[in-house]
């Protein structure tokens, strides 16, 4: 009898979520809703994350695994009985030093974001709290920020997987909000540290890089906005600091903006322009707007015909007004606080915004015939 848990496919959820959106790395298209996740082959190798195993080093994990899967090299497919054998292997090295030997197994299969699927391993009865968190090569005057932030992982039991998040994502925008947009740091190594009460200590590679002041923003294409009000939403004047984050804000604004005039296609191209020798930054930003929507009707599924009237009634968007395609989010959000829907069933409801770009309208959809996964 197996004396691990296995958990597959399921979706990971992180004890900590810090997800941001980085402007200058994801610029594809300035939209806030997530991609679906990546349809993924079934032999592609995808990469095997060991989450707590902080009494072995990476090499050593690959060796043990290789006793059992000689062609281990981090990686594994997602058929086939590559995931067991990895298993076995990490019980027994788990056993060998008198460890609680019961591994977890998830499948994550992508943020559709910074993460692509992995396979996650965690030593489930590990309880290994980190210490602290030490951040290599950062200037000397972020230290207390980030030690701040790094708040929400000390004496919580160490995951690779949270870690990684925060320091790529939370710790990064530090630097970022202080003009290094290059910045970028991932974790160097997670050990237990004899004088830190046999807890763990991170170590973080930093590489902040050139610290940036603001020049200019360049914006093309925009005509619904005005290229001064583009302008002043990013507050910065030449020569500040070129804080990332309230650039960052600037775009998503706009972006909302253009969605509530009803411009639910538009995108959001930021380019930045980096000048090295004077340190300075400027943005070419290509807006396409594309055409703008109006409501179309609004429909509800699954729920009695009193039910349909009452949602209905508070649907503030008429047939022929302008779509705001931030709306049905709002709308939802204000169901739950209202308690007319429960969280849960929030998160279940099927929604659909359904575009006739011959008519230009949009009909809204939601369906309350839903049971979970």
């Amino acid at each position: 009898m197996r004396n691990y848990i296995r958990r597959s496919p399921l979706t990971l959820r992180l004890a900590a979520s810090f997800v941001v959106f980085v402007v200058f790395i994801h610029s594809e298209r300035f939209a806030i809703a997530s991609k679906g996740p990546a349809k993924i082959a079934r032999q592609q190798a995808i990469p095997c994350v060991f989450d707590n195993f902080v009494w072995f080093k990476d090499q050593e994990i690959i060796d043990g695994i290789r006793k059992d899967l000689p062609s281990f090299d981090g990686s594994a497919p997602e058929a086939g009985d590559s995931i067991d054998k990895i298993l076995g292997a990490l019980k027994r090295m788990l056993k060998n030093r008198k460890l609680p030997s019961e591994v977890e197994y998830t499948f994550f299969s992508g943020d559709g974001y910074r993460y692509g699927p992995e396979h996650i391993f965690t030593a489930r009865d590990a309880k290994i709290p980190v210490c602290k968190v030490v951040f290599q090569n950062s200037p000397p005057q972020l230290e207390r920020e980030l030690q701040q932030a790094a708040t929400a992982l000390v004496n919580k039991d160490y995951s690779k997987v949270i870690t990684r998040s925060f320091v790529e994502g939370a710790a990064v925008q530090i630097y970022r909000k202080y003009g290094y947009l290059r910045a970028a740091a991932h974790i160097l190594s997670a050990a237990i540290d004899q004088s830190c009460k046999n807890s763990v200590v991170v170590q973080v590679a930093a590489e902040p890089g050139i610290a940036y002041v603001w020049d200019k923003a360049v914006w093309t294409g925009a005509k619904v906005i005005s290229t001064q009000s583009l302008d002043a939403a990013i507050e910065l004047k030449p020569g500040d600091v070129a804080d990332g984050l309230k650039i960052d804000t600037a775009l998503q604004a706009a972006y909302i903006v253009y969605q509530k005039l009803g411009y639910v296609d538009s995108q959001i191209v930021p380019k930045p322009v980096f000048d090295d020798v004077n340190k300075r930054i400027a943005l070419e930003v290509a807006i396409t707007e594309g055409p703008q929507f109006r409501m179309g009707d609004f429909i509800v599924k699954g729920v009695p015909e009193k039910d349909v009237l009452r949602l209905k009634e508070r649907w503030a968007l008429k047939t022929g007004d302008i779509y705001d395609g931030s709306y049905l989010g709002e709308f939802i959000d204000k169901l739950v606080a209202d308690k007319l829907i429960l969280p849960d069933m929030a998160k279940l409801l099927k929604t659909e915004q359904k575009q006739d770009r011959q008519k230009l309208v949009i009909d809204v959809i939601m369906d309350f015939n839903v049971s979970p996964s």
